[in-house]
């Protein structure tokens, strides 16, 4: 099935058949991203690529949505395009593979509501008033560090000042608490598939 690429402006087309190594598209909101990146998915299966070895990824569930949407109108219901956010393909990924490095299939996923909780079973187990550190900072600054890509284990050698070191004898009885009860965080999602991607190239 050949594409109509009329619909598209100069750059747009430009960007759609570039197809060889890295594109990045810099490109303001309603300029027509989500086009580009369909009709680039649709022109790389007309150039011989399978479906199958097509991923289109994005932050928000709504951004997907709106992607399955367009991909389904332009190339029927029948192809097998991976369209997904970053966090619901490495809960994917992970529910396969985790296995590898130690996470249950059948994992918890915490909301905002179970970290809060868990944070607070640590406050408690190191001794720490919660009046003196607020839990919601040393999450935010934990949520900082795994956003980083760095896990329990390392955060304690970058720790600056008093605050961090805090922070860094809170995550590492987090991680522990989530581990113990076969949890992952939000921000745990990608970490541990890059450590998986890492530790385990053939995932």
């Amino acid at each position: 099935m050949a594409i109509d690429l009329s619909i598209l402006n100069k750059e747009q087309k430009e960007a759609v058949m570039s197809t060889e190594g890295p594109c990045i598209i810099l490109a303001g909101a309603g300029s027509g991203k989500t086009r580009v990146l369909t009709y680039r998915a649709a022109y790389l299966m007309e150039k011989g690529i399978s479906d199958k070895n097509i991923l289109l990824t994005t932050f928000t569930n709504k951004a997907a949505g709106e992607m399955k949407t367009r991909i389904t109108k332009l190339l029927g219901a029948e192809h097998s395009i991976s369209i997904a956010t970053f966090h619901s393909l490495c809960a994917k990924i992970l529910r396969i593979d985790g296995e590898k490095i130690g996470i249950p299939k059948n994992f918890l996923i915490y909301d905002s509501q179970d970290q809060k909780d868990a944070i607070k079973q640590a406050f408690e187990t190191l001794g720490i008033s919660a009046k003196e550190y607020k839990p919601s900072s040393i999450l935010n600054t934990i949520s900082g560090a795994k956003n980083e890509l760095i896990n329990e284990s390392e955060y304690p050698q970058m720790a600056r000042g008093h605050f961090q070191e805090v922070a860094a004898r809170v995550y590492m009885v987090y991680q522990k608490t989530l581990k113990e009860y076969g949890a992952l965080d939000f921000d745990d999602l990608i970490l541990k598939t890059v450590e998986l991607f890492r530790k385990d190239p053939d995932t």
